[in-house]
C-alpha cells in the first residue's frame, strides 16, 4: 500500500471530518427552530446527494483497499 502507511494515519485524515460532521448534526438538532433552507426541496436533494456520495465512496474505497489486502495475502501465502 503506497498512500497509507498505517491505520493511524487513516485514523488521523477521517476523525476530524468526522468529528466535523457530528458536531454539525448535533448543532442543528439541537435547535429549536430549523432554518429554513432546510426545509426546502433543493436542501433535502443536496443532503441526500451528499450522504450517498460520501458513504458510497467510502464503502467503494474500503472494498477497493480491503481486495487489495486480500490480494496481498494470497500472493504471500
Amino acid at each position: 500500500m503506497v498512500s497509507m502507511t498505517s491505520e493511524f494515519d487513516w485514523f488521523m485524515i477521517t476523525m476530524p471530518v468526522f468529528a466535523l460532521i457530528v458536531w454539525a448534526i448535533v448543532m442543528v438538532g439541537s435547535m429549536e427552530k430549523q432554518p429554513k433552507f432546510l426545509d426546502g426541496a433543493m436542501a433535502k436533494k443536496l443532503f441526500d446527494v451528499i450522504f450517498f456520495g460520501v458513504f458510497g465512496i467510502g464503502i467503494i474505497v474500503s472494498l477497493y483497499y480491503m481486495l487489495l489486502r486480500f490480494v496481498e495475502l494470497l500472493g504471500n501465502y
